[in-house]
């Protein structure tokens, strides 16, 4: 048809092509227990940069538990970003909204029940649907894990500095574990918050963040909201930050798997490299604090014991 163009093929991706990306990368039960970390795993994916995966999501997950074997864990973030306060929606077709009434009604969070956004791909709710996985309790940040250390990471999340040395991404650290990405780019790597943490770039700010909480009225307008210090994180200079640390010579192992860069990289010597390029490279103090946050100030100085870490 006269300005019709079809769409180019993707590739075919099975299993077996995935299990073969990921021995190429140094997963593996032997290569897990060894030093490659302790068989923990953090995976970022992204289904649809393989191509046409055969069995979809599914075929993805069990090419993982193959490769880390009985004794790996595998964590990915199950982030909620649509229990946030309705005073951080941006769409201006919701102008005019009764954004008090949608915050009384916010649904709170629930372990079991509340789905992972759709914005973190197919494979993350697919894992917190497994019978043994096992889910943090941060309403807008929790993190799955399946396998042996699963309880261990995911155990302890506080509300307040959400994805610091006191979150799961802190047992991560302890635990060496390695960071997978798989077809996903850097500024998806949620393990580099930690450096944020670390780091007292120039503009660091910390604030006020709203979370969602069962009130005294049981019903779908029972919901209230508490305020706890976070610091803002920021995603924007990643891909640039990993680059950096591709160009540095650092550990890393990459490979392509159908049309998807696949890449493995242990955690904490991405972080120490994150910590040292954050105060070098990134500047935010003409930033301005998106919407939802309160009391916003700088946060150049030390932040409360437990939240960085001594030994970066």
């Amino acid at each position: 048809m006269p300005g019709y163009e079809a769409a180019p093929p993707r590739r075919l991706v099975t299993r077996g092509q995935i299990a073969g990306g990921l021995a190429a990368l140094g997963l593996g039960p032997k290569a897990a227990g060894s030093g490659s970390g302790s068989g923990v795993v953090i995976v970022h994916t992204s289904l649809r940069s393989f191509g046409f995966v055969v069995g979809g999501a599914q075929s993805v997950q069990w090419a993982l538990r193959d490769a880390v074997g009985p004794d790996g864990t595998l964590v990915m973030p199950a982030f909620t970003p649509q229990l946030c306060h309705p005073s951080t929606w941006r769409s201006p077709d919701l102008a005019g909204t009764d954004l008090a009434g949608a915050a009384a009604a916010m649904p709170v969070f629930d372990r079991q029940g509340t789905p992972v956004s759709r914005t973190m791909g197919v494979l993350p709710e697919l894992l917190r649907s497994l019978p043994g996985a096992r889910r943090s309790g941060h309403p807008h940040v929790s993190f799955v894990a399946e396998g042996p250390r699963a309880d261990e990471i995911v155990r302890s999340h506080p509300d307040a500095y959400r994805l610091s040395a006191q979150s799961p991404l802190g047992r991560l650290w302890d635990l060496d574990a390695t960071v997978l990405m798989l077809g996903t780019p850097w500024n998806k790597c949620t393990a580099l918050h930690l450096a944020e943490y670390d780091a007292p770039y120039p503009g660091r700010r910390s604030g006020l963040w709203a979370l969602p909480e069962a009130g005294p009225d049981a019903g779908p307008a029972g919901t209230r909201w508490r305020e706890v210090p976070e610091i803002l994180v920021w995603e924007g200079d990643f891909d640039a930050l990993g680059e950096a640390y591709e160009a540095s010579g650092n550990p890393m192992a990459s490979t392509v798997v159908g049309a998807a860069v696949c890449r493995a990289v242990p955690l904490r010597a991405l972080v120490r490299f994150a910590t040292r390029w954050l105060p070098a490279h990134r500047d935010l103090r003409r930033a301005v604090a998106p919407p939802g946050w309160r009391s916003v100030v700088d946060a150049d100085g030390p932040l409360p014991e437990g939240v960085v870490r001594h030994d970066v």
